[in-house]
Formats: C-alpha cells, structure tokens, sequence
C-alpha cells in the first residue's frame, strides 16, 4: 500500500470553507505519481505507459481547513490490459475517512496510439501494490 501525504492548498477550498470536490481528483492524481516514481522510468512523456479512463468516488465526510490528510493507494484489481486502483483519503491525525474511490488504467503506447496487454514486468510491480 503506498501514503501519498497531501499538502491542502488555500485554493483547493469552496466557499463553504472545506475542500471542493473537485480538488479530490487531483489528490488521486499525486497519489498515481506516487506510483509512477516507485515503479516507473519516465523521461518522456510519452513514457507513461497507461491511460486513465474512469473515475469514482464516494465522498463521505467534508475536509476542512487545517485537517492534515493522506491517500492511501492500492490495486485492487487486475485485468489482461487495465487495473484497477483503490484509494482512501484519511485524516493523519484521527484516521476518519473522507474519501473512497477507484480508477480504472489502461495499459496503453503513446507512441503507437494503441491499448496493450500489461507486460510481465509491469504486471509484478502491480501484484507488490495489491491490497
């Protein structure tokens, strides 16, 4: 499992004074970065090798100014060409949860435009991720 701690922005907040939905999706964000800097060698763009392509999220509890939180990141699922990430956003210091969601990656070439079976290679760097 891989802890993403996140640093909350003033302009991550709404008017109501917590986060904004919105910003949860860019916390996943750096929480998929993490991964990429734990399992990957990218020097080009075009060397990512996977695509986002769904997003869900179950918002369970507001975050509010001077809440310190994590992500939690895991697979929960492999298939012959995607995965599926887990995650959970928690409080640091209480552990209550605020945020549950799932991404759906495909495996994918830049270069060549085209989905791809996920390597042997990559596929274990997945299964050490697997909760």
């Amino acid at each position: 499992m891989i802890r993403t701690e996140i640093q909350i922005r003033f302009n991550d907040m709404d008017p109501m004074r917590r986060v904004n939905n919105a910003s949860y999706s860019a916390y996943l964000e750096l929480a998929r970065l993490d991964f990429c800097n734990r399992y990957l060698s990218v020097s080009q763009l075009e060397d990512i090798p996977f695509v986002m392509a769904r997003v869900e999220m179950d918002l369970i509890a507001s975050v509010l100014p001077g809440d310190s939180i994590y992500i939690h990141t895991w697979v929960s699922k492999i298939g012959t060409s995607s995965w599926e990430f887990s995650y959970e956003i928690k409080n640091q210091k209480t552990n209550v949860l605020y945020v549950k969601a799932k991404t759906i990656q495909v495996y994918f070439d830049y270069r060549a435009q085209t989905k791809l079976p996920i390597p042997n290679e990559f596929r274990n760097c997945l299964e050490k991720e697997m909760g």
